[in-house]
């Protein structure tokens, strides 16, 4: 019994030290300021995270988070080697969008979103197959 347990207590070391229990999904906070309410035409114009996103892969997986209806999301390229045109993806809840994207490169995310009231609204998305870093 000593040995199973032993056993079983290494196999969860090695596990641990592996990163098969890594966490690459994560909660990106949006904040939409107060009074934002020119329609947005331009990708410049939607309002982006302050986290920036490096994919593990070429995919990543988008969920409309809390406080998200449905919306457009965009990927802006931070630092790439290829350049790739990201074209805004229409994003509802319960129906994640899957993108193809370079991994390594880093990204902020960025939605379509105004705000006509007198407090800033923050939002969230969430994405699978990343890391995250503070801007």
């Amino acid at each position: 019994m000593k040995k199973l347990i032993a056993l079983v207590l290494t196999l969860a070391c090695v596990l641990a030290l592996t990163g098969c229990g890594k966490n690459d999904t994560y909660k990106i906070k949006i904040v939409v300021p107060a009074g934002s309410t020119e329609e947005i035409v331009y990708q410049e114009d939607f309002v982006y995270s302050d986290e920036e996103i490096s994919p593990i892969g070429n995919k990543i997986t988008i969920y409309s988070g809390d406080g998200l209806g449905d919306t457009e999301v965009v990927l802006k390229p931070i630092s790439v080697k290829e350049e790739n045109a990201y074209e805004p993806t229409y994003l509802t809840p319960g129906m994640p969008v899957e993108m193809d994207v370079e991994k390594g490169a880093w990204f902020k995310v960025g939605i379509n979103m105004q705000n006509n009231t007198d407090t800033d609204k923050i939002v969230y998305v969430e994405i699978e197959g990343v890391e995250v870093r503070i801007e």
